[in-house]
């Protein structure tokens, strides 16, 4: 049996080899003990929790790891294996985040919810904690890449204001965000893109790299830049402000836009990243072709589609040229770029393509059976809020039924979309239910036992864990009612209307 007595103490044994991802997670794991079950780690201590990751660490080597943590004949990524041992919990990882989701799992089997900070949940404190001597658990995730997409955050930078002190959203920010993804068991970020730019700091990076988050950047922004806040600021400080965000200019113009992507290159090359590849003009504005005045109709589309393949090839060569391993590289056909892709845009089969949903949960497209055995695999974009003119957003309050989101992913996994999963969470309050729903899905999606079968159910565990009272039934059921309700009159539409009356 493995059992935590309030006011004894734990030795809580790992490598020093581990990543610095893994430690800033076990001192993570230290203080969530002290809060709810007010032990301290202490080297000496009977009672023990091992950590390890497989192939870095020592201290497990003792340790023969189920069949479940490997598939065709190797380890599974992320995935992690608890088990009691007489007075050991022994957590072991494939890697450094299934070592990572491994601790925090158990971390909220403590009580202490993912939303601690951002949600000021309280920690559920208990004067003993206890395992039987059979427990045992192996889980790991079904999509692989699961992220969010901070996106019209002016709101998350005001909060940021207020609560941590930054001017605007940083590395105090980034910590607390990386935090909470992992505790979400979520591996991947496109991270704000209107209030700054995430790039020009690279402190950022490093932080998101050293925690084990995987960054990459939205349809609009190339090669990790963003553009919004990152073009003019780039070009003016080199001098080169008649530069124009338009490869279709031959000459310098290209020349300047390629040392543009070149330096981010440079700059991500050592942190786990991934790549957007393509063009769409500065600020999720249209594809720009100034060059191409004077074409109309079939000219001017089929010079779009070459000029595009050429931005593509151009992109694509540069990464091959800088990095010595296979980055995760994104292609997006999404707005004006949709139809030049399907009239037979040329796309690498390395790219992983990211099909949109409507804006309004519906996923509209769905890739076909040449599509599916692509070796970069698909990809969803999917809004749990949007930004749009008055009468469309919903960035209040999310409006997409967790039912429906369901449907619409799961029919997405089962037509391929399968390799990497983002949603836009605006600037991420009040989504919270949506956030850790989505986690959960892309976790689960295709377990018998997955938490996620019944979103009743789902929706009940998640009150009854970040809120007393127990009634996590009757609130799930109005809370599941009101989102249909909600969607068919957004709430922002009807302040729209009420405006328009008055």
């Amino acid at each position: 049996m493995f059992k935590i007595n309030r006011g004894l103490s734990v030795q809580v044994c790992f490598d020093n080899k581990e990543s610095e991802a893994v430690k800033i997670a076990i001192n993570n794991l230290k203080t969530d003990l002290q809060k709810a079950v007010g032990v301290t780690a202490d080297d000496c201590a009977e009672v023990q929790i091992v950590v390890g990751t497989a192939g870095v660490s020592e201290v497990i080597n003792e340790y023969t790891l189920p069949d479940g943590m490997y598939k065709d004949g190797k380890l599974r990524k992320e995935t992690y294996w608890h088990k009691v041992e007489e007075n050991k919990l022994i957590i072991i990882g494939s890697d450094r985040r299934g070592t990572i989701y491994g601790i925090y799992e158990f971390c909220e089997m403590l009580g202490v919810s993912p939303w601690y900070y951002f949600a000021d949940v309280p920690v559920k404190e208990k004067d003993e904690f206890v395992l039987a001597d059979d427990y045992e658990k192996l889980d790991y995730p079904i999509v692989e890449y699961r992220g969010f997409f901070i996106n019209d955050e002016e709101e998350l930078e005001k909060w940021v204001q207020t609560h941590l002190g930054e001017e605007t959203i940083g590395l105090k920010a980034y910590e607390k965000i990386f935090e909470l993804l992992l505790r979400l068991k979520i591996n991947y970020l496109w991270p704000a893109m209107h209030v700054n730019s995430f790039n020009m700091v690279p402190e950022n990076g490093a932080l998101a790299d050293r925690m084990g988050i995987v960054i990459g950047t939205s349809h609009c922004d190339m090669l990790m830049r963003s553009n919004n806040r990152e073009w003019v600021p780039w070009k003016t400080k080199k001098g080169y402000e008649d530069a124009l965000y338009d490869y279709s200019i031959e000459g310098r113009n290209r020349k300047i836009l390629k040392e543009y992507w070149q330096e981010s290159i440079e700059q991500n090359k050592n942190f786990e990243v991934s790549y957007t590849l393509g063009m769409r003009g500065v600020h999720d504005s249209g594809f720009e072709i100034r060059a191409f005045e004077g074409l109309e109709g079939d000219e001017l589309f089929n010079a779009k589609v070459k000029l595009l393949e050429t931005i593509i090839e151009t992109q694509d060569k540069m990464l091959k040229d800088s990095l010595d391993y296979e980055p995760v590289k994104i292609f997006v056909p999404y707005k004006e770029v949709l139809p030049l892709y399907d009239s037979g845009l040329k796309v690498p089969e390395d790219f992983t393509l990211i099909w949109a949903n409507d804006n309004y949960g519906y996923v509209r497209r769905y890739p076909s059976e040449k599509e599916r055995q692509r070796k970069g695999g698909n990809g969803i974009y999917y809004h749990n809020s949007y930004w749009a003119g008055s009468g469309r957003s919903y960035v209040f309050m999310n409006s997409i039924p967790l039912t429906h989101t369901k449907n619409e992913l799961t029919k997405a996994y089962n037509e391929g979309i399968q390799k990497l999963w983002i949603m836009n969470i605006g600037a991420m309050k009040p989504l919270e239910i949506e956030m850790e729903f989505f986690s959960h899905l892309a976790w689960e999606i295709t377990k018998d036992d997955a938490l996620t079968n019944d979103v009743d159910t789902y929706l009940a565990d998640f009150i009854d864990r970040n809120f007393t009272g127990g009634h996590g039934k009757e609130v799930a059921l109005i809370f599941n009612e009101l989102q249909p309700l909600a969607n068919m009159r957004k709430i922002e539409n009807t302040r729209f209307l009420v405006m328009r009356q008055q």
